[in-house]
């Protein structure tokens, strides 16, 4: 095996097509998963030695890639940006986690909630880090907590990064994931004005609602909220439902999605949730409800089911997203999804401190390297979450192979 792995790096290092990286990424993701289901199952112990020495090597291949073309002769050697635009995946997206501070305590939200919100200059900061990315399509996303509770963090970021991007002229847009309840008229002109993407967290009739998303306060907001979607939906504000399904409540995902396309809803996703474990009963059910949905769409026109859309990526559990927090750090997007314990997820998803980090395309990771970070940080500590990490990582697998069929 480690003879393919050296075959595909020394090849790569002929004409540098990035093409083949993915090849070795696919090449060790298989390989630490078939690791991990030995461990799981109590197989080989010479075999799991073997197969962690190799992963062990190649966890970091960018970087060892990058090293050997260093060593080269002088006259050989590319220049440093060259290398990078050609071995690491330049990130599209960067998260600013802007407040800890929420109206809503959802039963499967892992943020953190507390009154702390984003020092400016981490922010300023983090702003000027997405643009050291290689893409020429760059998305800045406003997360929380609830983001809308600091807006002028927002408008702040806003402004500085339409500033930077008179010179570096890049295709940019903003995101901003909202519950919608401090949802008003000037702040979506405002969003109409920037070229805003909102997503609305919500999950669907007010039963449903009330009880998975329930405000700390305990009191009843949904006519408040559908009142300020309403005003949304008629701007010309482009914008898209999320929803969050569970094991215990899938059986509701189709008629959750008809309610939400009736209370105006044009473009909706629907999320499994991510850290539990998937029973096949549910499984099975996932793929029902989502076939309805098919069914669904073919009988109304003009309605876009994201989990359809070639911009889906699975497992989703393997997402390579970054995202700053109010201090400053930058972490996986999967600690977030996934540590219940939102100090631990500091200590064991921190990729970098954005005050000190020079280039975000370095910061970027795999889905074969998120796998590896899951299985070093939770595998090996806990046979559970062990069971819970493959689980998430098969559902996502077949899933997959489910929604290319439409696309």
């Amino acid at each position: 095996m480690e003879k393919q792995i050296e075959a595909i790096i020394d090849s790569f290092r002929l004409d540098l097509d990035r093409r083949k990286l993915e090849v070795l990424d696919k090449v060790l993701f298989s390989l630490l998963l078939r690791k991990e289901l030995l461990l799981l199952e109590g197989g080989s112990r010479p075999e799991i030695l073997r197969l962690g020495k190799i992963l062990s090597r190649y966890s970091d291949y960018r970087a060892l890639i990058s090293g050997r073309l260093f060593k080269s002769a002088p006259s050989a050697r590319p220049e440093r940006s060259f290398l990078i635009k050609h071995i690491y995946p330049a990130p599209t997206r960067l998260i600013l986690l802007i407040t800890h501070s929420c109206q809503l305590k959802c039963r499967y939200c892992r943020v953190r909630k507390f009154s702390d919100s984003m020092d400016e200059r981490v922010m300023l900061k983090g702003v000027e880090l997405l643009f050291t990315s290689n893409r020429e399509d760059l998305q800045l996303q406003f997360f929380g907590g609830e983001p809308l509770l600091k807006f002028d963090l927002v408008r702040k970021a806003v402004e500085y990064a339409k500033k930077l991007n008179r010179k570096f002229k890049r295709n940019l847009v903003f995101i901003l994931t909202t519950n919608g309840i401090a949802l008003t008229r000037d702040k979506v002109d405002y969003f109409k004005k920037n070229n805003f993407i909102i997503e609305c967290s919500i999950d669907g009739e007010i039963e449903n609602q009330l009880k998975m998303r329930a405000a700390h306060s305990g009191r009843d907001y949904y006519s408040e909220l559908t009142d300020n979607l309403r005003y949304l939906f008629s701007s010309g504000v482009p914008h898209y439902s999320i929803s969050v399904v569970m094991p215990r409540n899938v059986w509701t995902m189709s008629r959750t999605f008809g309610h939400l396309v009736k209370l105006g809803f044009k473009r909706l996703q629907m999320n499994y949730s991510l850290g539990v474990f998937w029973p096949r009963p549910a499984i099975g059910q996932l793929f029902v409800q989502t076939e309805k949905i098919q069914r669904f769409l073919k009988k109304h026109q003009g309605i876009e089911f994201v989990n359809l859309s070639s911009l889906r990526r699975e497992p989703v559990v393997l997402n390579s997203e970054l995202t700053v927090d109010c201090d400053g750090g930058i972490y996986l997007e999967s600690g977030i999804c996934l540590e219940e314990d939102f100090a631990e997820m500091k200590k064991k998803f921190l990729v970098a401190d954005v005050q000190r980090a020079r280039d975000i395309n370095l910061l970027a990771s795999t889905p074969f390297q998120n796998f590896y970070r899951l299985s070093k940080v939770y595998a090996e500590a806990s046979p559970r979450f062990r069971k819970i990490i493959l689980n998430n990582i098969f559902l996502g697998q077949k899933y997959d192979k489910l929604i290319k069929k439409w696309i």
